[in-house]
C-alpha cells in the first residue's frame, strides 16, 4: 500500500482518472452530437430530395402548360374542334403529344364532357376534379395530378378560345416507373407513388426492392398524417417522408432514405474515436511515469498562470518567493502586463488613424453595420477641395497639420457626430442619429471653413460635402459608403458644394461602371457602329463631306447616347480606345467609297488627351498609306476647350496634322472661353459653328447675328463655316443670308448608315434644287 502513498502514483492515478473521465465524457457527448447531426442530414436529405421531386414535377408542368397553350392555340385546331372535325381532333393531338412525349391526350366540352381521349377507360367524372378548377376561368390552364385509369398522371388542361371558350384540351405525363427511376437517379433515394383512398391504399411504382414494397403499406397511414415529416421506424431499414401531389390529397409521393447511409459515417467514427481513447490513455501512463517525479505544485500553478495569459486573462502571479520559482513567477507577471499594453495599442492601431486618432475605414465597417440595421441615420463625407495645391504649396507636412485640425474641430463640433471616422487622404465620414436637412449641414460647415495656422498664416478652407440619409434595414456597409461617395461627388459640382444621395444615383452609378466595364470588349465584339451625318455645301449645291459619329448598342441597356460613353471613356482613361477604332473604321470606309468613285471627305472628332497623344499624327499617315487613301479623304474636328486644355502642345499637334494634309475644324465654335483670342493662332481650315446659334436662328435675332458675324470673321481669316443643326426651312433662309458655306442638320438628313448614304446622295440634288428655289422666291 505504500505505493499509493507517493506524489508521482497519485498523479499517475489523478491524471489517468481525469483523462477516463474526460475522454468518456467527452467522448460520449461527440458521439450524441454527431448522432443528431447524422439524424439532422438524414432529414436535410430527404428534404432537399422532397424539393427536387416537387421542381421536377413542376418543370414537368410548365412543359405540358407551354405545349398544351401551343396546341390551344392553334388555328387549325380550335377551327377542327369549332366543326367537330373528330378524326382531324384526334390526329392533332396524337401529333402533339407524341411531339413530348406524353401519354395522355384529352378534349374536353366546356360543360366537362370528355370529346375525345388518347385513352382508353377514362370518363368524364375522371377529370372533374381538376375540371372543377377551370370554373369562373376562360383565360389560362389549370393542373393538377389526378388517377385516370389505373394511374396517376400530370395532367394541364388549357382553354380553347375561338374567339369565345369552346372547349378544354389536355395533355399529361404518367407518374410511372421512369419518373421514379429518374427521380432516384437525381437523389439517390428510392421513391413510391401511392394512392389513397378512404383509407385504402395503392402502390402505382417503387423503387424499393420487393420487401419493403411489401412492408410500406403498414406506415403510410403515419407518414400521410404527418405531411412532410421524416418518419422512421425502428423495424424499417429506411427512413421515409411522404408528400401529397394533388389537391384532394389522393396521390402521394414517398421518399426513402437507407439507415445504412446516415448510420455508417457514425458507427464508424465511434470505433475510431475507441481506438483513440485508448491509445491516449497508454500513451498517458507512459508519459506519467516518466514525468510525474518532477512535476510540483508550483511549477503546475506557473504553467496555469502562464496559459491564462495567452488566453487573455488578467490574474496576479500564484507563487512568491526569491528563488527561481519566484523570479519565474515575477517574469510572467512582467510579461504580462507588456502584453496587455501592446496588445490594447495594437487594437487601438487596428481601427484608429494614426495622423488624426478618428476612426478608420475598418472601424466604420465594423461599427456602422449594426447602426444600419437597427437605426436610421445620416452619413455626412467631407473632403477638402483643392488639398493638393495646399500639398504642393505648403508640404505634406503642413498638409499633415491641416487634417489633425481639421479633425479637432470635427471633434468639437456643436453637433457632436455618434461617429467620426477619416477615410483616407482629406475625406472624413460623420454619422448622425438623425436625417439632416441642407440648412443644418451647412450649419455644421460654418465653423470647419475658416481660420487654420500654417507658418504663422491663416488659411481658410473649401469643404465639399455628400450626405445620405437612409433608414434602417435597408442595406449594408459598403452599399451605404457608396451611396455616400456617390453624393459626394455630386456635391463637387454644385454651387454649395452641397449634395444629398438621390434615389436612383446607385443604379446610374452601377450602369457607368458597367459601361466602363464592357467598353473594351464592345469595341472588339461589334457592339460600336460607325453613322455618317452629311455637310450639304449649300454654295456649291452639293455634298462631298460628312461627319463620322460614333453608335454604341449595348446588348443589356440597348442604345447609349454618345454623350454618356464618350465622358465615362474620358474620365476612365478609355478614349484611346475608341479614337484608334473610330479612325480605323472611318478610314476604312473613306477607302471603299473612294473606290467607288464617292470622294467623301469623313470628319472625326478628337479629344484632348488624343490631342496631346506625341504619336497622333504618325498613327494616322500610316492608316492612311494602308487604305491607299489620301489625306483630303480625312478631316479632323476638334473644341475649343480641347485647344485651352494645353494651347501651345495641342496648336503643335495641329500644326504636324495640318502638314499632312488633313482638314482641320474648329467644332461646337461660340461655346468656349476664349473663341476669338485662340482662333487667329489656330492652324485651322474650318469652323463650325454650334447648334446652339442654329436651330432656332428663324426666332432668335441675337443668333442670327451672332452667326452672320462669325461668319464674316472666319471668312475674313481664311476660312470656311459650316453650320450645325439645321432642321427646317426657315433656318436655311437665314443661314444663306448669313454667308454660311456648308449646313449640317436634320434639314437634309439624320446620321446615316453606310448603306444608306449612296441612296441619299442621289436624291439630294432634287431635295437642293427644292430648298434652296423656296429660298430664294421668299
Amino acid at each position: 500500500m505504500m505505493i499509493f502513498r507517493s506524489l508521482r502514483t497519485k498523479l499517475i492515478l489523478v491524471m489517468l482518472l481525469l483523462l477516463s473521465l474526460l475522454a468518456t465524457a467527452t467522448g460520449l457527448a461527440t458521439l450524441s452530437t454527431m448522432k443528431r447531426d447524422s439524424e439532422a442530414q438524414a432529414r436535410q436529405i430527404l428534404s432537399v430530395a422532397s424539393k427536387v421531386l416537387k421542381e421536377a414535377l413542376n418543370n414537368r408542368a410548365q412543359q405540358l402548360s407551354s405545349s398544351v397553350r401551343i396546341l390551344a392555340a392553334d388555328f387549325g385546331f380550335r377551327r377542327a374542334v369549332a366543326t367537330a372535325e373528330q378524326e382531324t381532333i384526334e390526329s392533332v393531338l396524337a401529333n402533339h403529344g407524341s411531339r413530348i412525349n406524353a401519354k395522355l391526350m384529352l378534349l374536353l366540352d366546356t360543360d366537362g364532357s370528355l370529346l375525345a381521349s388518347s385513352a382508353a377507360g377514362i370518363v368524364a367524372t375522371d377529370i372533374a376534379p381538376l375540371f372543377s378548377q377551370t370554373l369562373g376561368n376562360s383565360t389560362v390552364p389549370v393542373a393538377d395530378i389526378i388517377h385516370l385509369a389505373d394511374q396517376p398522371y400530370q395532367l394541364v388542361l388549357a382553354p380553347v378560345n375561338a374567339p369565345a371558350l369552346i372547349a378544354w384540351v389536355g395533355m399529361a405525363f404518367p407518374l410511372d416507373t421512369p419518373l421514379a427511376e429518374q427521380i432516384q437517379g437525381v437523389t439517390g433515394l428510392d421513391i413510391s407513388f401511392v394512392g389513397a383512398q378512404q383509407q385504402h391504399y395503392t402502390l402505382f411504382t417503387s423503387t424499393l426492392d420487393l420487401a419493403h414494397q411489401q412492408s410500406l403499406p403498414n406506415l403510410l397511414p403515419t407518414l400521410m398524417a404527418h405531411t412532410g415529416t421524416v418518419q422512421d421506424d425502428l423495424e424499417q431499414d429506411y427512413i421515409s417522408m411522404a408528400i401529397p401531389l394533388d389537391m384532394q390529397r389522393q396521390l402521394w409521393a414517398v421518399q426513402h432514405l437507407p439507415n445504412q447511409r446516415w448510420l455508417s459515417s457514425y458507427q464508424e467514427f465511434r470505433q475510431q474515436l475507441l481506438m483513440i481513447f485508448g491509445a491516449a490513455l497508454t500513451l498517458s501512463l507512459i508519459v506519467g511515469i516518466l514525468f510525474a517525479r518532477s512535476i510540483t505544485r508550483p511549477l503546475n500553478a506557473l504553467s496555469h498562470f502562464a496559459q491564462r495569459i495567452g488566453q487573455g486573462f488578467d490574474a496576479a502571479a500564484p507563487v512568491g518567493g526569491s528563488d527561481e520559482v519566484g523570479l519565474l513567477s515575477r517574469t510572467l507577471t512582467t510579461m504580462q502586463q507588456d502584453i496587455r499594453q501592446r496588445e490594447q495599442q495594437l487594437i487601438f492601431n487596428t481601427e484608429h488613424d494614426t495622423l488624426t486618432g478618428c476612426f478608420n475605414r475598418a472601424a466604420v465597417e465594423r461599427l456602422l453595420q449594426p447602426w444600419l440595421e437597427q437605426r436610421d441615420g445620416c452619413l455626412v463625407q467631407l473632403n477638402i477641395q483643392q488639398f493638393k495645391n495646399i500639398n504642393d504649396v505648403l508640404g505634406f507636412s503642413n498638409g499633415d497639420k491641416l487634417l489633425q485640425q481639421l479633425a479637432q474641430r470635427l471633434q468639437h463640433l456643436s453637433s457632436a457626430p455618434a461617429l467620426l471616422a477619416r477615410l483616407g487622404g482629406d475625406e472624413f465620414l460623420l454619422l448622425y442619429t438623425d436625417n439632416l436637412l441642407l440648412e443644418q449641414v451647412q450649419e455644421l460647415l460654418q465653423p470647419l471653413l475658416n481660420g487654420y495656422l500654417l507658418q504663422r498664416s491663416t488659411i481658410n478652407l473649401k469643404l465639399t460635402a455628400g450626405i445620405y440619409n437612409f433608414s434602417c434595414g435597408q442595406l449594408n456597409v459598403n452599399d451605404a459608403l457608396r451611396r455616400v461617395d456617390i453624393a459626394l461627388d455630386n456635391g463637387r459640382h454644385t454651387p454649395d458644394s452641397v449634395a444629398f444621395y438621390q434615389q436612383g444615383q446607385d443604379e446610374s452609378h452601377q450602369r457607368e461602371l458597367t459601361l466602363i466595364r464592357d467598353l473594351p470588349n464592345a469595341l472588339q465584339s461589334g457592339q460600336f457602329y460607325a453613322v455618317y451625318q452629311p455637310k450639304v455645301d449649300i454654295k456649291l449645291k452639293q455634298c462631298r463631306s460628312a461627319e463620322a459619329l460614333i453608335r454604341w448598342q449595348h446588348p443589356e441597356f440597348g442604345f447609349v447616347p454618345p454623350d454618356q460613353f464618350i465622358k465615362l471613356a474620358e474620365h476612365s482613361g478609355n478614349i484611346g480606345l475608341i479614337s484608334n477604332w473610330m479612325l480605323e473604321k472611318v478610314i476604312s470606309q473613306a477607302a471603299i467609297w473612294w473606290r467607288e468613285s464617292m470622294p467623301l471627305q469623313l470628319a472625326v472628332n478628337l479629344s484632348v488627351s488624343d490631342l496631346l497623344n506625341p504619336l497622333l499624327a504618325d498613327q494616322i499617315s500610316l492608316l492612311l498609306k494602308q487604305h491607299q487613301l489620301p489625306a483630303a479623304a480625312l478631316a479632323l474636328e476638334v473644341t475649343e476647350s480641347a485647344v485651352m486644355e494645353d494651347t501651345a502642345s495641342v496648336i503643335a499637334q495641329l500644326q504636324r496634322l495640318r502638314s499632312l494634309g488633313i482638314t482641320l475644324s474648329i467644332d461646337d465654335f461660340g461655346t468656349g472661353q476664349s473663341s476669338l483670342a485662340y482662333l487667329k493662332q489656330l492652324p485651322v481650315h474650318e469652323v463650325k459653328i454650334d447648334r446652339a446659334f442654329v436651330k432656332d436662328i428663324e426666332h432668335n435675332a441675337n443668333d442670327a447675328l451672332i452667326v452672320s458675324a462669325t461668319t464674316q470673321l472666319a471668312h475674313s481669316l481664311g476660312l470656311t463655316v459650316t453650320a450645325e443643326g439645321l432642321e427646317n426651312q426657315a433656318g436655311l433662309a437665314y443661314l444663306v443670308d448669313c454667308g454660311c458655306d456648308k449646313v449640317q442638320g436634320y434639314f437634309f438628313a439624320r446620321p446615316l448608315k453606310p448603306e444608306q448614304f449612296e441612296p441619299w446622295l442621289q436624291q439630294l440634288p432634287q431635295q437642293l434644287a427644292e430648298s434652296l428655289s423656296i429660298q430664294s422666291v421668299k
